[in-house]
């Protein structure tokens, strides 16, 4: 009996022999002459894309998808694909031109590329493609400016997409800088509130809250990307919960909403039919603690805003998931600060749980990971600008963020990483020596 995944392999297969017999047929496919096979083919291609496209991913593609179109108002705004059509630029050279911050510059010209429009022309050079080119056009530039202004109530079923349509507007009032705190981002221009976008939807729109809590639950409601964290990294986490006693803290979840990665943890350290004995410990804002409902008994929840001294002092690991890319760069600095100001010298480990995109521009080997961030990646990192001012992080902005929050002062251990094939999600490690 012939099941859907063997139907659905089989119309790949079948759309892949479709492609290269059209363009046996028509080698010089581009030409205007060939332009109905094109198309042909350009069909087949996007049925080929959806076929190999899994669900999570196909909704995903489309929640994000205003983070393209933001990249592009704002480029037009810079005047960067007239620059690139010119002659390759750096972003060093594009932040002078334009006076606009360089990580700004740097993070347009990742999505750009991602989708077609610049292609890099060398190590930290990029050119404008055909795509790009076009984008010189005034009835093109007049087009996407319209659509800005016009679009929105198509899109407005999402939160970060109906945002995005504001974000021009609020980097040219500020001068083209990044945001430096939780509460004067693209987000607050839009709702005309004082309040970052956490305690926003927890005051003003808790529906909201509650459907992210319950997306971090699941992912979508589907199956994960990649396998969870604490299946590839289970061997280090009870390596280091080795000899906790049950009157110490073995694993404090920082901001962990209801507790669904501190529940992973905890069983995780099974061994030898034992769980780890220490304590684990459930911080979080009161209305989201008070919405947990189900959780492992041994699991203790308090109340905690991360903005604030940590009042677990010298547990075995602290840990943040996906926490960090919420915020711009000084908050974060803060969150680690009063992490440190807690851990204990030669015994405490900070855990951090989150997306690291690679960079295979980097000058330190090491760093640089493997290949350039995925579309997927760089929505995301565009989702955390225009939300929160937050961002998604290379292992060189990682240990740059870490380093800067003081715990180069404390005589940091080298940070390390711990990735996974996926989604790009990895473990940073870090621990302060004695």
């Amino acid at each position: 009996m012939e099941t859907s995944s063997d139907a659905d392999s089989e119309r790949i297969h079948a759309l892949l022999s479709k492609q290269q017999q059209l363009l046996s047929q028509t080698p010089e496919i581009l030409l205007p002459q060939n332009n109905a096979n094109r198309v042909q083919l350009l069909e087949l291609a996007t049925e080929l894309v959806t076929q190999l496209t899994q669900p999570a991913e196909l909704v995903s593609d489309i929640a994000h998808g205003a983070g393209r179109f933001m990249c592009l108002r704002i480029a037009d705004d810079l005047n960067l694909f007239e620059l690139l059509a010119e002659r390759p630029h750096s972003p060093k050279e594009l932040a002078a031109i334009t006076e606009a911050e360089e990580g700004l510059i740097v993070r347009i010209l990742r999505m750009l590329a991602a989708t077609g429009f610049v292609a890099q022309a060398g190590r930290l050079q990029y050119e404008a493609t055909a795509a790009g080119r076009n984008m010189v056009k005034d009835s093109v530039r007049a087009g996407t400016r319209v659509k800005s202004r016009t679009d929105i109530t198509l899109i407005s079923f999402n939160e970060s997409s109906a945002i995005c349509h504001h974000v021009p507007a609020y980097f040219r009032a500020n001068g083209y800088r990044l945001p430096q705190s939780m509460t004067d981002t693209p987000f607050q221009a839009y709702h005309n509130t004082s309040l970052d976008n956490h305690k926003y939807w927890v005051e003003q729109d808790p529906a909201t809250m509650a459907d992210l809590q319950t997306f971090m639950n699941g992912l979508y409601g589907g199956e994960p990307k990649a396998a969870h964290w604490t299946t590839w990294y289970g061997d280090r986490l009870r390596q280091l919960l080795q000899g906790v006693s049950k009157d110490q803290v073995a694993f404090v979840d920082v901001a962990g909403g209801r507790g669904h990665e501190c529940e992973m943890a905890l069983k995780a350290t099974l061994c030898d039919g034992r769980l780890c004995d220490g304590r684990f410990i459930l911080q979080d804002l009161w209305q989201v603690i008070e919405d947990v409902d189900f959780l492992d008994p041994r699991i203790e929840r308090t109340v905690y805003d991360f903005l604030e001294p940590q009042p677990v002092k010298g547990a075995r690991i602290y840990f943040l998931s996906n926490i960090l890319h919420d915020h711009p760069t000084p908050v974060c600095q803060q969150i680690l600060n009063n992490l440190l100001s807690a851990m204990k010298p030669g015994y405490s480990t900070l855990l951090i749980s989150n997306m690291i995109l690679p960079d295979e521009n980097d000058d330190d080997e090491s760093l640089r990971g493997e290949g350039q961030p995925t579309r997927y990646q760089l929505d995301m990192d565009l989702t955390m600008l225009v939300l929160s001012g937050g961002a998604q992080r290379t292992r060189r902005e990682w240990r740059d963020l870490v380093a800067g929050a003081g715990f180069q002062d404390k005589k940091m251990n080298a940070v390390e990483f711990v990735t996974t094939k996926g989604d790009g999600n990895g473990i940073i490690e870090v621990e302060v020596s004695n």
